[in-house]
């Protein structure tokens, strides 16, 4: 595979999920020839194990903003890259059963409308229930409703731009791992990778949970750290009605329709750090706990399948974004969260603009990484 590799590249991706994906494209579409290294399959890791949500209701302005973005990306996906991203804008239901979790939930509602997100809706409990009437919800007290937001295709999304990138000239190398970054006093002079040099002034982490180790490489501390999150899909599952994408804000569990079954999905407050991808079938009956308190129907149910994959956490739940403060030439694009698909799109651009010199139409400036330095943190709540 190494034998692939050019001598000199104008800048190197590191990672090929859907966020080195994307910047890639947009950074070959506006006359920049990328390198991209990914040290396995286009989007085998992270990206292939998410549950392909796409959304737009946040609690801070700026993500509502990129959301907004990347749903306009994706909309017109099929006319930018030739390929279909599988949109379907089944909605996102967000459902408060504490009062703490309304009044957070209104807060995030005040802040989504005033970012101009306008088909969002604040729901009484009744309505909530027309929209999923399976549903448990005398223990509901309010809701919101975006019916723009839904799901969408990880796999095609990644096809997408990555075989758009290589029509507009960027060059993907699959199968190699960056082993060092290369760098004289606080400036990059380029990459390592399976055995060979790459002179290059420019290197990208976009390497998600291990978005960590790639900065270890070049002495820089990024503050990204893996941790595991449990999908399980249910055997074919009757619904009087279809339900949208549906988050159960106070405990994080989620569920939507997957094929002719559903699939549920749950943080899980207790796991620690770890780059462990195996599935705990112990989290299985926590999560189904939740998940037949809410949905009664799913007291016997049957799972198909299980899977886990790696969230890359950043301490304030928010991307990082931008140059290194510690190196030159060292570009930052990790710690998405846990919102790293639905983000990829905008923030491909929105990066892409910022590194040739033009003005992005979302300032990215909240997500800088020397925000935790100067203490200029605001964090992401609506984290699922």
């Amino acid at each position: 595979m190494s034998s692939r590799l050019p001598t000199t590249a104008e800048c190197v991706i590191v990672g090929g999920g859907v966020v080195g994906c994307s910047l890639a494209y947009h950074l070959a579409r506006r006359g920049m020839k990328p390198l991209l290294i990914e040290r396995n399959q286009l989007g085998a890791g992270s990206t292939a194990r998410c549950a392909g949500g796409v959304r737009q209701q946040f609690s801070t302005a700026v993500n509502v903003k990129v959301g907004m973005l990347s749903l306009q990306l994706l909309e017109r996906f099929d006319d930018e890259t030739g390929q279909s991203a599988d949109l379907r804008q089944i909605g996102y239901l967000f459902l408060a059963s504490t009062s703490q979790a309304a009044e957070q939930l209104k807060r995030n509602f005040e802040v989504q409308r005033n970012a101009g997100l306008d088909d969002v809706r604040w729901l009484s409990v009744d309505e909530a229930l027309e929209l999923f009437p399976d549903m448990r919800g005398d223990d509901l007290t309010a809701a919101t409703f975006c019916p723009s937001d839904g799901l969408a295709g990880p796999n095609e999304v990644v096809s997408g731009y990555a075989a758009a990138a290589r029509r507009h000239g960027a060059v993907i190398v699959e199968g190699t791992a960056v082993d060092a970054i290369l760098r004289d006093g606080d400036r990059v002079l380029g990459v390592s990778a399976g055995g060979e040099h790459i002179d290059t002034p420019l290197v990208i982490n976009c390497a998600g949970p291990y978005a960590g180790q790639v900065g270890e490489m070049a002495k820089v501390d990024v503050p990204v750290k893996p941790y595991r999150r449990h999908i399980f899909l249910t055997e074919r599952f009757e619904l009087r009605r279809r339900p949208p994408m549906t988050v159960d804000f106070a405990t994080s569990l989620y569920l939507h329709p997957e094929g002719d079954g559903l699939l549920l999905g749950m943080s899980d407050p207790d796991d620690v750090s770890s780059f462990d991808t195996s599935v705990s079938w112990d989290s299985l009956e926590h999560m189904l706990q939740h998940a037949a308190w809410r949905l009664p129907a799913l007291e016997a149910a049957r799972i198909r399948t299980g899977w886990a994959g790696l969230y890359e956490v950043s301490p304030d739940h928010q991307a990082i974004v931008g140059e290194s403060p510690d190196l030159a030439g060292f570009w930052l694009c990790c710690g998405f969260s846990g919102h790293g698909f639905m983000q990829a799109p905008a923030i491909g651009q929105l990066l892409a603009d910022v590194m040739l010199g033009r003005t992005p139409e979302i300032d990215i400036a909240p997500f800088a990484p020397d925000r935790f330095g100067h203490g200029e943190t605001e964090a992401e709540l609506a984290v699922i």
